[in-house]
């Protein structure tokens, strides 16, 4: 019989303390809000949701769910607000969204926002077999409640967005090349990227590394899906999706918009949130492409070609700039750093990282965490309009990403250093 230690007991209190406190939580959250923002209390729930529902929903009835109208009729037609959360993503979504429109928008809400719910715990689970973090099992339950404790992904579940099936797709992609199936490899990412388009970024990467049967697969899966694609939703659609596609890189200052883009559009264009410096978009788009073009040179030559050890740490370098260079990157699409932070949990708790490294992973978990703080300030500063909100206080869960970022581009350069030759 297994001696009952400190650390055993601790876990087996953590994961009594999430089975019955946390988990209902959660629960009651899906079954009593997953479509609060129809009430008109400045509530999130479902927002982004019902953008899914509605396209599968015009895409059934034969009608274009890229046409800006149309879903705003739709979302009369159902008695919802009008808003900005539009559909702007690859049909794919709106296709795998069809089953879910048999169900009235409610009840669909209820079992999108449960469905990730339970798939955000097989993604864990997948996280720590292939990231090898099952080899500190004494310290895996606090992990698991950290985890669970993170607001992006809690804001990911209440809007009802799709960033939880992405980050399963990645952790996938883990466990796939961990287990050198290369070809699974291809078709988890190019899965993810016919959802989101973001993760694209990472066939750029197994191209870099020369990993041709990543890319092929990764290649012929978009090219299937597309065609797919094309036979159900029709041409006219891909037509409108593409046209659409420019308006993206429209500046969107706001302080949930934390990617690179977002926090310099706080400094540089006119907003009701902060106190700009300059009104210049031009200079916005300068510093925005010069910045995002930085950071993805840096992580490729941080990643050199001819090295295939610590792999985990390059993914999650890849992933962590993901975020920072999208032209939207919304606080919840942060839940895809529970992958970095999964492999840096293992690396700095197998001491193989310095001091500094473990203080910038945790004040970046807290910055991350900081948006219901950041709410709270903006809703203030809303109230007084001689109170300006400061930008540069805006930007904490931005701070946190860079911190992610440099803290695994240290270690992909530290393990690096013996090969950079080959590069």
């Amino acid at each position: 019989m297994r001696a009952c230690t400190p650390w055993r007991l601790l876990n087996i209190s953590i994961f009594v303390i999430i089975a019955l406190l946390i988990l209902p939580l959660y629960i009651d959250l899906g079954l009593r809000a997953s479509l609060d923002h129809i009430e008109g209390r400045g509530t999130v729930g479902g927002i982004d949701f019902k953008a899914y529902y509605l396209a599968a929903h015009l895409l059934k009835k034969g009608e274009d769910f890229y046409d800006v109208k149309a879903q705003e009729e739709a979302m009369i037609s159902f008695g919802l607000p009008l808003n900005d959360s539009l559909y702007i993503y690859p049909p794919l979504l709106a296709i795998l969204f069809l089953p879910l429109t048999a169900l009235s928008l409610g009840q669909a809400a209820q079992v999108w926002f449960l469905f990730n719910l339970a798939l955000y715990w097989l993604t864990l689970a997948i996280l720590v077999k292939s990231t090898d973090l099952d080899t500190l099992k004494e310290k895996i339950a606090p992990l698991i409640l950290l985890a669970f404790l993170f607001v992006p992904v809690l804001f990911t579940l209440h809007k009802g967005q799709v960033n939880i099936a992405i980050l399963f797709l990645l952790a996938l992609i883990c466990w796939f090349y961990k287990r050198g199936n290369l070809a699974w490899v291809g078709v988890s990412l190019a899965c993810a990227t016919m959802i989101k388009v973001v993760p694209g970024l990472l066939i750029l990467y197994f191209l870099w590394k020369r990993e041709y049967v990543v890319v092929w697969a990764a290649i012929g899966t978009i090219a299937i899906i597309g065609i797919l694609g094309l036979i159900i939703a029709g041409p006219s659609v891909h037509h409108t999706f593409f046209s659409a596609l420019p308006a993206l890189g429209a500046p969107r200052p706001n302080p949930n918009n934390q990617s690179l883009g977002g926090y310099l559009s706080l400094f540089l264009i006119p907003n009701p949130f902060t106190g700009y410096i300059l009104n210049n978009p031009l200079l916005w788009k300068l510093l925005t492409t010069s910045f995002s073009f930085l950071l993805l040179l840096l992580t490729l030559i941080l990643c050199p070609r001819a090295e295939r050890e610590k792999w985990d740490l390059e993914v999650s370098l890849v992933v962590a700039t993901i975020p920072l260079v999208s032209q939207i990157g919304w606080v919840d699409l942060y839940t895809l750093f529970i992958l970095p932070y999964t492999v840096l949990a293992r690396y700095l708790l197998q001491r193989k990282g310095r001091r500094i490294d473990v203080a910038l992973a945790a004040s970046s978990f807290l910055f991350l965490n900081s948006p219901r703080l950041l709410d709270l300030w903006t809703n203030y500063v809303a109230r007084y309009d001689w109170l300006l909100g400061n930008p540069f206080f805006l930007g904490l869960p931005f701070y946190g990403a860079i911190a992610v970022w440099l803290v695994l581009a240290r270690m992909c350069w530290a393990k690096s250093e013996g090969v950079t030759s080959h590069v």
